[in-house]
């Protein structure tokens, strides 16, 4: 949903690319993540995990309709990446300048939660949270503002996501990008929900996976 409201902003309404991103990224996709915080999942602090987990499952598939009644598959939209088209030379690979920028926004993104979860008073609140809530509040943490903040935080790094996914795939489709929450989860599993360098570790593995077998496998057979 994000990135077809980058679209609309960046390409049809002709926006600048650095205001479009801050609009994104800095008001548009937090705003979205605290008012689910606030709406949906702040009233289902003391249903099951299966209750959570059918609601988590129903918002994804109601985001997905919503992108779809509101931007209609059947027309075709264009997703140029950052310096579309312009890439250097590192004398074994041509980069794209696109996937340049997403491979420095994935190593900024680690730093930058390594250091917010582990090394600021906001991050460990939002771990303790986690944790044990009710112990959290009693030692004066404020449980409700760090899961508000922590669904901020990431719906704006799915919508980064989703930005620089379809920026490296040229066009907008409905599908392909709300399947990016299924590697998602992959990589999660294998950092356990609990280890941020292994799920990062685990992302590069499918992701280069993927990529090796789109590349070398052949596609003019069937292989079982």
């Amino acid at each position: 949903l994000a990135a077809f409201a980058y679209w609309k902003l960046r390409i049809e309404w002709g926006w600048p690319a650095p205001v479009t991103i801050i609009v994104m990224l800095g008001i548009l996709a937090p705003l979205f993540g605290a008012t689910i915080e606030r709406v949906i999942m702040r009233g289902l602090q003391d249903v099951s995990e299966v209750t959570k987990l059918v609601v988590s499952v129903s918002l994804l598939f109601g985001v997905y309709q919503g992108a779809l009644i509101l931007f209609p598959a059947d027309q075709g939209r264009r997703f140029p990446g950052f310096f579309d088209g312009n890439a250097f030379d590192l004398s074994v690979v041509n980069l794209q300048w696109h996937d340049a920028f997403t491979i420095l926004a994935a190593v900024l993104v680690a730093l930058f939660l390594r250091t917010l979860l582990f090394g600021t008073r906001t991050g460990i609140a939002m771990r303790a949270v986690v944790d044990d809530r009710p112990l959290a509040q009693l030692t004066g943490s404020r449980p409700d503002r760090s899961a508000m903040l922590a669904w901020a935080l990431g719906t704006t790094l799915a919508a980064l996501s989703g930005i620089l996914l379809a920026g490296s795939q040229g066009v907008l489709k409905h599908l392909d990008l709300t399947l990016l929450v299924i590697n998602a989860y992959a990589a999660a599993m294998i950092g356990r929900l609990r280890s941020l360098p292994l799920t990062f570790l685990g992302a590069l593995i499918l992701g280069l996976g993927e990529s090796y077998a789109v590349g070398y496998l052949p596609t003019n057979q069937q292989i079982t």
